[in-house]
């Protein structure tokens, strides 16, 4: 019994697997190791590979050694860029409960978050948590990967794709800062009302220790005011999504 094998799918195949590897590294949870064993990111970047590989250009895939290693280089490069806008839109929601965090006074001590393992404050580990959860069950990583398998049947990076890449990155740095205070910004307004309320009662009766009692009103206020701002994640994740797909349209020059 023998079979054979088409050595273009194969070279397909390699490719795919080292875009879909070094997009899962940047892309969360994916990127951290603690959280997704290495095993099963190499199967899961096998299992994306399998998916995209029909959807490559067989006729323009390198036949020599120098074609394919600068191939898997510039795969690698393309996969690392694919996953920037979703690191870098995705971390806003960490840096909004970072921010609630600062105002209501109860980011003392920091503890460790297991998606990025850095030290992050308590309610931006659970707006991390949360958002992360919404998007696995909203099946919004489905049309993340989606996008990503299309993105192999366009016509990728090139010279001139700076431009495009200096444009992106730009506006998701923007998008950024923008959708973290945005997120926040009502809660950090209560917070900072209930600050200027407890000087000015400080003020008129001196005798009262009433910092004593701020700090504790301010982490309660904190509490009350997250569940009531965590209900504006669904709406974040989903302009994260579609901004994304966008993002890796505009990339490889599908959109």
């Amino acid at each position: 019994m023998s079979f054979s094998v088409d050595p273009l799918w194969l070279i397909a195949l390699l490719l795919a697997f080292v875009r879909a590897a070094a997009w899962l590294v940047v892309v969360p949870p994916f990127s951290n190791r603690r959280v997704i064993p290495s095993i099963a990111l190499v199967a899961v970047a096998g299992g994306l590979a399998v998916l995209a590989a029909p959807h490559m250009d067989h006729h323009a895939l390198p036949t020599d050694t120098a074609g394919l290693i600068g191939a898997v280089v510039l795969q690698a490069f393309t996969g690392i860029v694919l996953g920037l806008p979703m690191l870098i839109l995705f971390s806003a929601v960490g840096a909004a409960g970072g921010l609630i965090d600062q105002f209501g006074g109860i980011n003392l001590p920091p503890s460790l978050d297991p998606l990025s393992e850095n030290q992050t404050p308590i309610i931006g580990q659970l707006y991390e948590q949360v958002a992360m959860a919404l998007l696995f069950i909203s099946n919004g990583e489905l049309l993340v990967v989606r996008g990503f398998v299309a993105s192999f049947g366009a016509h990728g990076l090139t010279l001139t794709s700076t431009a495009r890449l200096a444009n992106m990155f730009t506006g998701d740095l923007a998008t950024f800062f923008v959708a973290s205070l945005e997120m926040a910004a009502p809660l950090i307004i209560v917070l900072f009302a209930t600050q200027v309320a407890l000087a000015l009662l400080a003020k008129a009766a001196p005798q009262m220790n009433v910092w004593m009692l701020g700090f504790p009103l301010q982490v309660l206020l904190s509490l009350v005011l997250v569940t009531v701002g965590v209900k504006v994640l669904p709406g974040y994740l989903a302009n994260i999504v579609s901004r994304v797909l966008a993002d890796m349209g505009a990339l490889v020059g599908a959109g």
